[in-house]
């Protein structure tokens, strides 16, 4: 088994190359509730018997299973008896389940990658914060901010305890300005999903502070942006990993 993440430039590719392979497929469809109790069910219907199997075998595979759980937008399965056999975890969730045999069939697929989504982002870390909204492919509105926070203070006593306290009330006034500039960002937007990303000790106390994002909290990704830093470079490669698929090879 081979794991690669594609960029959606690169997944289209992927799938062109498998539609002009050679040889009928099982295209299998799973959206996220439905994982991994439908894939459980193929083996009562007889023309899936040969793949079955396999394919089970495969999602229950440690990794395999991580991946699905972590990214949570379901699945879509390619495979031919003797020749591909890829699971691809899309950037955003699988609407339906649907499977096929014969044809390849990447429709499912297409269509939630060439919907038309608007997608709040939020970086923080102790500190720094970016704050951003994308339509189609283009960052429409954006905001970077920082906050004075203490580094810590190591010479013990005291004074060391003084710090820490201060630092503890100074992060959570930085959370309070990042909710409010959030609230302030996001109003006049209805957003399909929302992707955090940063230091990810921040997430669960901003989560917490935040009421916006409380409201709006089935829409947050479990997907965490690997972004270490909260600026304006930032923003070069939040789309590119917002829309690129996890691509599991068997």
């Amino acid at each position: 088994m081979e794991k690669e993440i594609l960029s959606k430039t690169r997944l289209y590719e992927l799938l062109s190359r498998l539609e002009s392979s050679p040889g009928d497929y099982t295209s299998l469809y799973i959206k996220p509730s439905s994982f991994p109790h439908y894939i459980n069910g193929l083996s009562p219907r007889p023309q899936y018997n040969t793949y079955a199997h396999e394919i089970k075998e495969s999602v229950n595979i440690k990794a395999v299973a991580q991946a699905v759980e972590r990214y949570n937008t379901g699945a879509a399965i390619y495979w031919q008896e003797n020749g591909n056999k890829y699971m691809v975890l899309p950037p955003l969730p699988l609407t339906e389940d649907k499977i096929s045999s014969g044809k390849f069939d990447a429709s499912p697929l297409l269509e939630t990658l060439e919907r038309v989504y608007v997608i709040g982002v939020v970086v923080v870390t102790w500190g720094t914060y970016s704050i951003g909204v994308f339509h189609r492919d283009n960052l429409v509105k954006s905001k970077t901010g920082t906050g004075y926070i203490h580094k810590e203070h190591r010479k013990g006593g005291r004074s060391e305890k003084r710090f820490a306290r201060r630092t503890e009330e100074q992060k959570k006034d930085f959370l309070r300005k990042v909710s409010n500039r959030i609230e302030e960002e996001f109003e006049n937007y209805t957003l399909d999903y929302i992707f955090l990303g940063g230091n990810r000790l921040t997430r669960t106390p901003l989560l917490r502070e935040c009421k916006h994002l409380q409201r709006e909290a089935q829409k947050i990704s479990q997907r965490a942006l690997n972004l270490r830093y909260a600026d304006k470079e930032a923003w070069n490669h939040t789309l590119k990993e917002i829309t690129s698929s996890l691509v599991f090879t068997f």
